[in-house]
């Protein structure tokens, strides 16, 4: 509320019928937008919608909606230009610019192509550059173009093919940049890609490269070869990278090698321990008692953070505390001092000394932090924990400056007509030429627009976390009240759980195809839906808070029962899939702050902590009150 009354206070007013003007513009662009992207016919435009200032976003979807259609292109081509040149590298231009620039490609008109061609890291349009200047007598700029895009362990475009066909002839891409890029693929694991690239390596130079993609391909079977065969050399990268490979897919099997291993290459204790790390971690990670024993034999040089957290959780799974304190005081000095190992120190010094040689850590804890650790120590001193807030605080004279740059009322009104991809283009354009101390000015701004997600990631950037009334708004009740009322779920939890799932995105889609607010799988939604007798959601039905958040909110809960009513592991359960999770579980009853510090995915790990901590604000910012933990502390039992 604040923010709003500041924003209110320095804005000039607007008069009613600009508001009226807005809206009506904001509609007709709208209508207009939606319907060339479905290939409908539209009316003329209205001078009101000319005079709007997303305008030219009309305009460029018209030209692509053209451009996709086109019998014959010089009309439609000249039209191009026209907005080219006009508009320049604006961010509107990119998406009209890169497919014009496809199309030109296809149609081998290539002066054109290279006289509004522009880099926006394009794979395709970068190798279709080359044909460009190939085809244009530019030979002698292609040299240098080359090795860039040739040194990635990706599969590129089939647009590369014809330049790096010319580059072999050319003998630009030697012997030498060949095997660059098979190691490169190898390094990424992508040994199909390798495969085809290694026919053109000389015979002798392939054998390495043959037996790390052996290596990759089938690690036990390349390991007993190793095994059987100690006179063979490999190359000790490719070596150790198919141990990994094994030691964790296959635990069981490589403890069985490691010894024989060993003897085979002749390995000393300081050659062996890389092997023995990889097999430490992938023990850790399946939560082996064997663990602890293979992280002792690990020499101090191959120790980083990674094996040292790894080896705490270890101990923290066995129960031996004693054991947590010494390793966690054995910790270089930066990871130690981060509150997760400060907590897991106090909590060691709890369980061997008692709860009175603790109690001050704990207190410091609670006092000093707003975090997920914090809230757990107030409750191991059965305290409720009572967050720390503190209030941005905006330069008034730096916010007029910037909410009237014309750059950053584009983005309002892209926000408002919820085109997000675009308004996220402009953003990072016009941020690139903020101050630091502007930026966070701009994240007020894009508060007051109710684009949370920017708002909030640009004060994370810059370290800020304790404004809560900022950083956790509410924008929508109606749909988390439907939510916890189908759920039975606390409101407060499923914003927490929305907050972290998609950071208010309500057009969120992750690479698994999760879908909106709650980051759903149609899959699941639809399933969900029949359980509850709704109808069966589209996937552009699940951008829709009303249709997501109830149904995501249901599927949680549907998670958590499923595990005894258990929220961490519904939680778990929620983000790595509930196979994993019961793969996960103790063989006996365990702390619930144990067990979750041992998930051994880092995102599930990390999003249990955070939706408890994001359910927690909600509850205090809803009630001002203290707000007990002492449920966290449930344990976790065995199904």
């Amino acid at each position: 509320m604040r923010l709003i009354i500041l924003l209110l206070a320095l804005l000039p007013s607007i008069a009613s019928s600009t508001i009226d003007t807005l809206t009506a513009q904001r509609s007709e662009f709208m209508h207009a937008y939606t319907a060339i992207q479905q290939n409908k016919k539209v009316g003329p435009d209205s001078k009101t919608l000319k005079g709007y200032v997303l305008y030219p976003y009309l305009q460029a979807v018209r030209l692509i909606n053209e451009l996709q259609h086109a019998a014959t292109f010089n009309q439609i081509d000249q039209r191009i230009v026209a907005f080219l040149v006009i508009h320049n590298a604006a961010p509107v231009t990119h998406e009209i610019r890169h497919a014009w620039l496809l199309s030109l490609a296809s149609r081998a008109l290539w002066p054109t192509f290279l006289e509004y061609y522009r880099d926006d890291g394009d794979a395709e349009l970068r190798c279709n550059r080359i044909s460009a200047l190939l085809a244009t007598q530019h030979e002698s700029e292609v040299p240098v173009l080359i090795p860039p895009l040739w040194l990635t362990g990706e599969r590129l475009p089939a647009s590369c093919n014809a330049p790096f066909q010319w580059a072999r002839d050319s003998h630009i891409i030697t012997t030498e940049l060949l095997e660059q890029r098979i190691r490169l693929t190898l390094k990424s694991g992508n040994y199909q890609l390798a495969h085809d690239l290694v026919d053109g390596v000389p015979a002798p130079q392939a054998v390495p490269l043959l037996q790390w993609i052996s290596l990759i391909e089938n690690p036990l079977a390349a390991i007993d070869e190793v095994i059987l065969h100690p006179d063979i050399k490999y190359e000790s990268t490719a070596l150790l990278d198919g141990w990994t490979r094994l030691s964790r897919k296959n635990p069981d099997a490589a403890l069985l090698r490691l010894p024989r291993l060993i003897t085979a290459l002749g390995l000393n204790d300081n050659d062996a321990s890389p092997y023995i790390l990889s097999l430490s971690l992938s023990l850790a990670w399946n939560r082996r008692s064997e663990a602890l024993e293979y992280f002792s034999r690990v020499m101090p040089k191959d120790m980083n953070d990674q094996a040292y957290e790894w080896q705490a959780r270890a101990a923290l799974w066995r129960g031996d505390w004693a054991l947590v304190n010494k390793l966690i005081n054995a910790m270089p000095a930066a990871l130690k001092s981060q509150v997760r190992w400060r907590y897991w120190q106090t909590r060691a010094i709890e369980r061997t000394q008692g709860i009175d040689a603790a109690h001050a850590s704990y207190q410091q804890l609670v006092n000093t932090e707003d975090n997920y650790f914090a809230a757990l120590a107030a409750a191991r001193i059965n305290s409720p924990y009572l967050p720390h807030p503190l209030a941005f605080v905006f330069d008034a004279a730096a916010l007029q400056k910037v909410s009237v740059l014309p750059d950053m009322q584009r983005i309002r009104e892209l926000v408002s007509v919820q085109l997000t991809q675009q308004a996220n283009s402009e953003w990072n354009s016009v941020l690139s030429n903020l101050s630091t101390s502007d930026q966070f000015v701009a994240a007020a701004l894009a508060h007051e627009w109710k684009w949370y997600e920017q708002a909030i990631l640009i004060t994370a950037r810059q370290g800020q976390f304790n404004d809560y009334e900022f950083l956790y708004p509410r924008p929508f009740d109606e749909a988390v009240k439907s939510g916890a009322l189908l759920s039975g779920l606390q409101s407060d939890f499923i914003y927490g759980l929305l907050r972290q799932e998609s950071l208010y995105r309500r057009d969120a889609k992750s690479s698994a195809n999760a879908l909106g607010l709650t980051q759903l799988i149609p899959s699941s939604a639809r399933m969900t839906a029949k359980r509850l007798k709704l109808p069966k959601p589209s996937d552009e039905d699940l951008f829709k808070p009303a249709v997501n958040v109830p149904l995501g909110a249901v599927h949680v809960k549907q998670m958590i029962t499923a595990f005894n009513d258990q929220t961490v592991l519904g939680l778990a359960a929620y983000n790595g899939g509930p196979t994993a999770v019961r793969r996960w579980l103790p063989e006996s009853t365990m702390d619930s702050d144990v067990w979750i510090e041992n998930i051994p995915f880092n995102e599930t790990r990390t999003y249990v902590a955070r939706v408890l901590w994001h359910s927690l604000i909600f509850q205090w910012l809803r009630t001002h009150q203290p707000v007990s933990t002492e449920a966290w502390l449930r344990p976790v039992e065995p199904m």
